[in-house]
């Protein structure tokens, strides 16, 4: 699918395909003022994917579609979302996301997310296949000395930025789950990109969140457990630099997790080791967003 997820705007045609509609529904909603749209030098029409992603949130092509069809068109909506989560990622997508994020480039970024979304890839997948493989590619050439911590920096939040954006193009209708999860990282991370991850992959699912945010010891995560009363509790953990003095509160945060019925996610790499995992009893240690998403939609049933 490079053809659409790399590109910056859509076509008509790509619209009308993540829409479900004919182009002519979508040249229409264009020419109305309906659905936003640029032109081109050449005068075609292009249209951003937040403003398509807009669109179906709020439920607009499907009503403007069956507005037609009283009106005596013959058109009918076509559903493509089979066809779309069979689509496969195009192995260099994580190149190209890399090199736009290492560039600054806001809106290609996120236009590269939020067309993944829309052609029906799930955020934890394109977490998994896309976004964390660019982001390792970031920070393994930081680490060889072959990007500069200027350029490091600014991957990381262009990558924010891109997630924000995401989170817009989020469909509403599935934001009504009852259900609360609280996020956070480990003391000392300040590390954002895997909690927000995290956030987006539950809020993709309908779970309300408490965001309490990076370096969140456990003794703090306890009383916030006592207080927000949450089904599940994800902590992750980039770097782990006072494993010894977590431990000691772990046991109570572990305790007020029982007692609030909350299942208990840990994740990042670290929690990977088995002598870490054994000191941090948890619900699941996830190793993937996919494994988070599972988890959370069996909670959800």
């Amino acid at each position: 699918m490079r053809n659409i997820a790399g590109r910056k705007n859509l076509t008509s045609k790509e619209a009308a395909r993540l829409l479900g509609v004919s182009e002519a529904s979508v040249k229409r909603w264009a020419d109305g003022g309906l659905l936003p749209t640029l032109k081109t030098a050449g005068g075609h029409r292009r249209f951003r994917p937040e403003d398509v992603a807009a669109f179906r949130r709020g439920g607009l092509a499907g009503e403007t579609a069956a507005a037609s069809n009283k009106g005596g068109s013959h058109e009918r909506p076509e559903v493509a979302r089979a066809s779309q989560y069979e689509a496969t990622f195009d192995e260099a997508l994580p190149r190209l996301l890399f090199e736009s994020m290492v560039g600054g480039h806001d809106e290609e970024t996120a236009a590269m997310l939020v067309n993944l979304y829309l052609q029906g890839h799930t955020v934890a997948r394109i977490a998994d296949v896309v976004l964390c493989p660019a982001l390792r590619m970031t920070g393994d050439l930081w680490q060889a000395g072959e990007l500069s911590v200027a350029q490091e920096h600014l991957a990381t939040r262009t990558a924010l930025s891109a997630l924000q954006t995401l989170r817009t193009s989020l469909d509403a209708r599935k934001r009504a789950s009852g259900r609360s999860a609280i996020c956070c990282s480990v003391e000392d991370d300040f590390h954002e990109l895997p909690v927000h991850l995290a956030v987006l992959t539950l809020e993709a699912q309908g779970w309300g969140i408490v965001n309490l945010g990076t370096s969140t010891p456990f003794y703090a995560l306890s009383e916030a457990v006592a207080r927000f009363d949450p089904q599940l509790v994800c902590v992750a953990s980039t770097v782990f630099n006072h494993p010894d003095r977590a431990a000691r509160e772990y046991g109570e945060f572990s305790t007020a997790s029982r007692r609030a019925g909350a299942s208990v996610v840990l994740g990042g790499v670290g929690f990977q080791s088995e002598s870490v995992r054994r000191r941090f009893p948890a619900n699941l240690h996830a190793e993937t967003f996919f494994q988070l998403e599972c988890h959370a939609s069996a909670l959800d049933t």
